[in-house]
């Protein structure tokens, strides 16, 4: 009976530092949170009357935009994004919030547009680089590539000993 006792107390002996580094792997994995912009909250942008407001209004009522049009100052984008970041992976975003306000010729508000993470389209960037001439040489080629190509006297100089 003593001898049963005894592995059992051992068992569990080895089996708490595994449980305790278990556990620690499993929290030094906790995703990280992070949210970048601004969207005005819904109490807000009811606040604002299509129509009537200026943008000196929306300044006032909801501030100054994330980025506007590229070209004409006729929309204002406010934007937010949530991203979720897990250990070493790259982020993943988790919620993203574009809020569109369009404005007339006279600078008035004309509309109101909201679009979420499910309204985004992602689009494949251009991935294809020109090759250079030559050759490619791995890490270890580049470093050991000149090995014995040059010699004492050109290394050295003249004074050379060789």
């Amino acid at each position: 009976m003593a001898c049963s006792e005894s592995i059992s107390v051992r068992t569990r002996a080895s089996l708490f530092p595994a449980l305790l580094v278990a556990g620690m792997a499993v929290t030094g994995c906790e995703p990280i949170r992070q949210t970048h912009g601004y969207v005005p909250a819904d109490a807000y942008v009811e606040r604002i009357r299509v129509g009537e407001d200026s943008r000196a209004d929306i300044v006032s009522k909801i501030g100054r935009p994330s980025t506007t049009a590229a070209f004409e100052n006729d929309e204002w984008y406010y934007i937010s994004r949530t991203t979720t970041t897990r250990a070493f992976f790259a982020p993943k975003p988790t919620e993203q919030k574009v809020m569109v306000l369009a404005f007339d010729a006279d600078g008035v508000v004309e509309s109101i547009d909201r679009y979420g993470l499910e309204d985004g389209q992602v689009i494949d960037l251009v991935t294809r680089t020109t090759p250079t001439r030559g050759k490619r040489l791995t890490f270890l080629q580049q470093l050991l590539g000149n090995i014995g190509r040059f010699s004492p006297a050109q290394i050295l100089g003249d004074e050379s000993p060789f």
